[in-house]
């Protein structure tokens, strides 16, 4: 272990620095890594500056990555349901409904057991496609901000650059990132992606060419591509050429601007250079076998409203795509990341291409929306033909993929059992437990005992872990963490403590970030602030100020980030069968408007997910979303073939979901 320099005033600048959200300066980081800082030239590094987009707001990506170092909004994961049998530690593909800044923050601090070891610096490929939408797209209410006024503000690149910082530490070294763009945004985040990849590691901006209604425009021309930005993370990314057939040998004569001869055999071929003025006979039956390589222009159809494929979801994107950039950036087994999940084509489309997959979205609509399409895996077109053992082709590309869906889980990031925690305050016990749950932490009182300090609960790599008592009203009401505070801690202790000292609190209960002190014998003790924002249990999580659930299908992509932490409220719904349709009955939410107030009758409701052939005991699968426009006032829900098997999950406005329910 190589010993650093540092002085005790120089451990307080880096405390400083970290706390303050700024990077040490050089000549402290060359003290804390002294090797590193020979070996990779870090003054060179400080010289070899890129061009960089400057705007208010704009955070260090040190900064960024120490909040997830000290748990600040990384949130603990909980499985929801699971699908299919697994041996052991095996694999389970996700569908994550969360924020995926939350998530990605819970991937880089490795420590989660859903995820520890297998995500982090493990990823291969990693498409995202944001939604960036346009000023007329959403529309604010009451005076509130709309998503398009963030869309168009720094605050919006931001937010996608503190993802992208996280996404290129969970790839692996000879991963793939592909960022899928339009004409608005490609050129800010083509400077964002130099800063955080590197320019030399910048391989493509590809362009997708799709077809459409012509329009004569009045001062500019048909706006009819978007851009993908494709970087690696070092020089020798797994990457593998994409061929596509020629559509026909004329269209390979054509390409070539050669004339066809034919042998004595009768056979057509060009004359193709060969390099060194030499020419070789291309015969057209080899060549029109091997295809051509694809270039970073893609002419690929939208998906139209009456493709079979089609979801009926807002900016859903075509397998092929996704395939020609699944199969060029990763191999079988390989793990495929998209944290805007939308309508999940990149999962199935990893899931028919024997890769391991996980995809994030905040909308219970996209998630029921993935969760039903991998269910149905099997009854989609095969993108590759399907061979047995003896390499015999069982399924043809084109046919239904007929394969069983491999196992995987939906799990929720952020979210926990409100009705467990509001009282939590007068329940100790529970408390302690959930905070420690937080950073996953379980009680180990024996062990906590050796320190013979109050509020000990268990140990954290053999260090004390206090637990805050916001049990006790004179803390919660006069006492804060502070200098003080710690030093009293340091009396108490009598000269024992030394190393590490954890304490895990409420954000609105210190005044104090991570802190070096001595104790009585001149030892160095490091506080070490475990914060969560538990503040929200007593004033945000009865209102919870949330990104509303969409109510309408144009609002689907609304959804991008949430409070750091939210809570599941009981949701009830209560319908019948009438003709020509259902009829809500009861719906009951007990969340709070941004007013504080109860919504009234069916106000706080945002969708229902509807399966036409619901059975208690199997998988709900949902076949129809009703958003709350579609609802009327009285609670009537057309339906054009209602049957006797209707199940139905209500969402509230805050993503609460009611238990599924058969419609009689």
């Amino acid at each position: 272990m190589i010993k650093n320099n540092l002085s005790t005033d120089d451990k307080m600048k880096i405390i400083e620095a970290i706390n303050s959200g700024i990077e040490p300066s050089l000549d402290l980081l060359m003290k804390l890594f002294p090797v590193t800082a020979e070996k990779f030239g870090l003054q060179a590094l400080e010289r070899a500056k890129i061009p960089t987009i400057e705007y208010s707001g704009k955070r260090s990506r040190a900064a960024i990555l120490s909040e997830a170092r000290a748990g600040i909004g990384a949130a603990p994961l909980q499985n929801v349901r699971c699908f299919g049998e697994t041996n052991g530690e095996e694999w389970r593909n996700l569908i994550v409904q969360g924020d995926n800044l939350q998530f990605l923050k819970t991937c880089y601090r490795n420590i989660d057991p859903i995820i520890k070891d297998n995500v982090k610096g493990k990823v291969k490929l990693i498409y995202i496609d944001p939604p960036f939408a346009t000023r007329s797209d959403f529309n604010g209410k009451e005076g509130q901000r709309s998503y398009s006024d963030k869309v168009d503000s720094a605050e919006f690149i931001e937010s996608l650059r503190e993802r992208l910082i996280y996404l290129y530490e969970l790839l692996a070294e000879d991963g793939s990132i592909y960022l899928h763009l339009d004409h608005k945004m490609s050129h800010y985040l083509k400077i964002v992606m130099d800063e955080i990849f590197g320019k030399e590691y910048f391989n493509n901006s590809i362009v997708w060419h799709y077809s459409g209604w012509n329009k004569k425009l009045s001062s500019s021309f048909e706006k009819r591509h978007d851009s993908i930005l494709f970087y690696s993370k070092s020089k020798n990314p797994i990457f593998n050429s994409y061929f596509r057939n020629w559509d026909s040998k004329e269209a390979y004569v054509k390409a070539r601007k050669q004339k066809v001869r034919v042998d004595e055999d009768n056979r057509e071929y060009v004359l193709s250079d060969a390099g060194g003025g030499k020419r070789i006979k291309r015969y057209l039956d080899e060549v029109m076998n091997e295809g051509v390589v694809v270039d970073d222009v893609w002419d690929l159809d939208k998906i139209n409203n009456s493709s079979k494929e089609g979801l009926g979801y807002p900016t859903q994107k075509p397998e092929s795509l996704l395939e020609r950039i699944i199969l060029s950036s990763s191999e079988l087994g390989d793990l495929v990341l998209d944290c805007f999940g939308g309508s999940g084509t990149t999962a199935a489309v990893a899931e028919k291409l024997g890769r391991r997959w996980i995809t994030c979205d905040f909308g219970k609509h996209a998630i029921y929306t993935i969760q039903r399409r991998i269910l149905q895996i099997s009854n989609s077109k095969a993108l590759l033909d399907q061979k047995d053992e003896l390499g015999n082709v069982i399924v043809k590309k084109g046919e239904p993929y007929n394969q069983q869906t491999k196992p995987f889980c939906v799990v929720s990031s952020g979210a926990y059992d409100f009705t467990r925690i509001m009282d939590l305050r007068e329940q100790k016990e529970t408390y302690i437990d959930f905070v420690l749950g937080l950073f996953n932490l379980s009680r180990d009182e024996d062990k906590a005992k050796k320190f013979k300090l109050a509020n000990i609960y268990t140990v954290k790599e053999n260090e004390p872990v206090e637990v805050y008592p916001v049990w006790d009203d004179e803390f919660l009401k006069e006492v804060k963490i502070d200098e003080d505070y710690l030093r009293e801690i340091i009396t108490q202790s009598r000269g024992r403590l030394r190393g590490s000292y954890y304490i895990i609190t409420p954000e609105s209960c210190t005044n104090i970030g991570d802190t070096l002190l001595k104790n009585q014998n001149g030892k160095d003790i490091y506080f070490k602030m475990l914060t969560f924002p538990y503040k929200v249990l007593e004033d945000i999580s009865r209102t919870l100020k949330l990104q509303e659930q969409p109510n309408s299908q144009s609002d689907v992509n609304k959804l991008i980030t949430s409070t750091a932490f939210y809570f599941n409220e009981d949701v009830e719904i209560k319908a019948a069968l009438v003709k020509g349709g259902l009829q809500i009955e009861k719906f009951i939410t007990k969340i709070l408007s941004n007013e504080e107030k109860r919504f009234e009758g069916f106000s706080g409701l945002a969708m229902l997910l509807v399966d036409l052939d619901y059975e208690d005991g199997k998988p709900f699968n949902m076949e129809l979303t009703i958003f709350a426009q579609e609802i009327s006032e009285n609670g009537f829900v057309k339906l054009d073939k209602p049957s006797a098997r209707v199940g139905l999950i209500a969402i509230d406005k805050h993503g609460n979901e009611s238990k599924p329910i058969k419609v009689e």
